[in-house]
């Protein structure tokens, strides 16, 4: 009996995704290992600190490292260090940013959610451009002796302005640039990409396909600006001295980033293509129903990642999009799928799959796709 069963909670089969609400990823065995060993014995927090830095720094290509809980909280302290630097007085100040330059740039399409982790610190977000993007004389227009820092959300094919002409305007003001990058590997030259594009400081999830702790993060990029932040965050005081890291995390993480270096990517992308085409496999031959491989090109990411597509003929398929996502979540087993509901169009993501699993998906699936 799998432990969730035993305290009566549903154990999912994830054919969605890398999700935070889902648990993140699922940890290798040697990553769990390491925490475990992590968890046995004592360590001064700061030189732990140092080290996975140094290790973030060496993997990414980047000037300096941190680890952070998730990528909202690598937003926060991203933000802090771009208000602040290295000045103690206005470090102490925080939240309080009068006095100080305070406003954060960001295009209207990379609004997100997860915004306000900007605004804790004391930022204020300045919206440029629209639904079309922004041009890069509304980014200049929008800085001004006030502002602290530029925000990019790596957001595909969002309209947006390119990240290197964005970086370019930004930094002929002497502005640095924040880009979330939180689901954006792989592919594996991503770790360093946005770094090469601009990013003074670039975030990426720990818990999602780097398959770190769920609640665990990286921050990397230049040297001052990251050790601006580590100077807020845990074990220091500051700011950010609420996003506390345990040792095991830290551990964690490191081993999964390392590993994640390490995998053969290639084999990883033909195993993930072998599930997609036997889950379309054993969904063809329905009423309404095509399936076939694909990669999505709205709203999901990471785009690179081949993926099996469902797409519901409207007046001939049985159901639609949304009655099948809510029927595979709550029937048994439990399956997360992605939906495209405008389109009527189910996507099944190999990604989280254990061996196995995309059978278990796609019979599931066919059952409720053939049934009145």
């Amino acid at each position: 009996m799998d432990i969730y069963t035993e305290l009566g909670v549903t154990r999912i089969i994830n054919a969605s995704g890398s999700m935070t609400v889902l648990g993140g990823s699922l940890m290798a065995p040697e990553v769990v290992e390491a925490m475990d060993r992590a968890a046995r014995a004592y360590v001064d927090m700061h030189e732990l600190m140092a080290w996975a830095g140094d290790e973030i720094a060496r993997l990414t290509g980047a000037e300096a490292g941190l680890v952070t809980t998730g990528t909202a909280g690598g937003m926060l302290l991203s933000a802090a260090a771009c208000l602040t630097g290295t000045d103690r007085k206005r470090m102490a100040q925080l939240p309080d940013t009068s006095g100080m330059p305070r406003e954060i740039v960001v295009q209207q399409g990379h609004r997100i959610s997860f915004d306000d982790a900007l605004r804790t610190p004391g930022g204020v977000l300045v919206e440029v451009g629209g639904e079309d993007g922004a041009t890069a004389e509304q980014v200049n227009a929008a800085i001004s002796d006030a502002t602290a820092a530029a925000f990019y959300v790596v957001l595909d094919p969002l309209p947006a302005l390119p990240l290197t002409q964005f970086a370019a305007v930004a930094h002929a003001r002497d502005v640095p640039v924040i880009v979330d990058a939180a689901a954006e590997v792989p592919p594996l030259e991503n770790l360093h990409r946005f770094l090469d594009e601009g990013g003074d400081l670039v975030l990426f999830s720990g818990g999602k396909h780097i398959g770190g702790p769920n609640d665990s993060g990286i921050l990397c990029g230049r040297r001052n600006l990251v050790e601006a932040a580590a100077a807020q965050a845990f074990p220091n005081y500051g700011i950010g001295r609420p996003l506390k890291v345990s040792k095991e995390q830290i551990v964690g993480l490191v081993f999964a980033l390392r590993r994640f270096v390490n995998l053969d990517h290639a084999a990883e992308m033909q195993r993930y293509d072998s599930m997609a085409q036997t889950m379309c496999g054993l969904l063809q031959g329905l009423n309404g129903v095509t399936a076939d491989v694909a990669y999505p090109t709205h709203g999901a990411r990471p785009l690179c990642i081949p993926r099996a597509r469902v797409v519901l003929e409207p007046g001939r398929a049985r159901h639609d999009a949304r009655g099948i996502l809510t029927a595979m979540r709550t029937g048994k087993p439990a399956v997360a799928i992605g939906a495209d509901q405008r389109h009527n169009t189910l996507w099944l993501n190999p990604q989280h799959l254990l061996d196995g699993e995309e059978t278990t998906v796609a019979e599931r699936l066919r059952v409720l796709l053939d049934q009145d």
